[in-house]
């Protein structure tokens, strides 16, 4: 697939930051740490930095000069590799977010036609501790175990659920700032996330299905991300 719209210029930066920090572990620190801030903001539209580039959450750094530097050059790592899988539309959080949109859709169609009274009724879905999709919101219990049993057995739909979870607290972990901010872990992503929200706020139309070749909007997704995180989850 070819790609000439901005949001192609968006993933070679990051990748190349990552390239450049293995290359040359030598090279200058503070500009690379400048860089990936910089490319941080372009994913979440923050085009105001910091008066001083500081990380948001502590980090845990040896008095040995060497284990620091050590320390700072795999942190800088993980830096751009978590920026590449948490914001580009080819990392793995994106990529479990479109595999989900595929079967999400024929998900929909069949509760919709069995049960027409859903589309007009305020419900979500989450994913538990042990990884079963859940149904939240005002569904009566009859409905609430019909979804659940649709949703659970589809084994595709529920896997990529799960590989979304495991990449975002995986490479959020790794992260510094953006959705790093926020408090989200196993105990309670189910609490933070609802998958309907998400999946119903990022279906691409057919203009960027036609730009992008994806059924979900990658731009759209990070933006109910965003949503979601600041309105549900503590920041540190």
């Amino acid at each position: 697939m070819k790609i000439g719209t901005q949001g192609g210029n968006l993933i070679q930066p990051a990748a190349s930051l990552a390239n450049k920090e293995q290359a040359s572990p030598q090279s200058n620190k503070a500009e690379l740490s400048n860089k990936l801030g910089m490319l941080a903001d372009v994913y979440h539209k923050n085009s105001v930095k910091d008066p001083t580039p500081t990380y948001d959450r502590p980090l845990s750094i040896s008095s040995n000069d060497e284990v620091v530097t050590k320390t700072v050059d795999e942190a800088l790592d993980d830096i751009a590799l978590a920026t590449v899988h948490l914001y580009t539309p080819g990392g793995e959080l994106s990529q479990s977010v479109e595999r989900m949109t595929k079967q999400y859709e024929g998900i929909m169609s069949e509760l919709n036609e069995q049960h027409p009274q859903l589309a007009n009724k305020d419900w979500g879905i989450s994913i538990t501790e042990s990884g079963e999709l859940q149904v939240t919101g005002s569904l009566t219990e009859d409905e609430r175990t019909l979804v659940e049993q649709t949703l659970n057995s589809n084994d595709e739909f529920v896997t990529a659920a799960n590989d979304f979870k495991s990449s975002y607290l995986k490479y959020i972990d790794m992260e510094v700032r953006g959705w790093a901010r926020y408090d989200v872990n196993e105990e309670n992503f189910s609490q933070v996330f609802d998958l309907k929200d998400m999946l119903d706020s990022s279906k691409a139309n057919d203009e960027f299905k036609s730009a992008w070749g994806y059924e979900s909007n990658w731009m759209k997704l990070h933006d109910n991300i965003s949503a979601q995180l600041s309105s549900k989850a503590s920041k540190y």
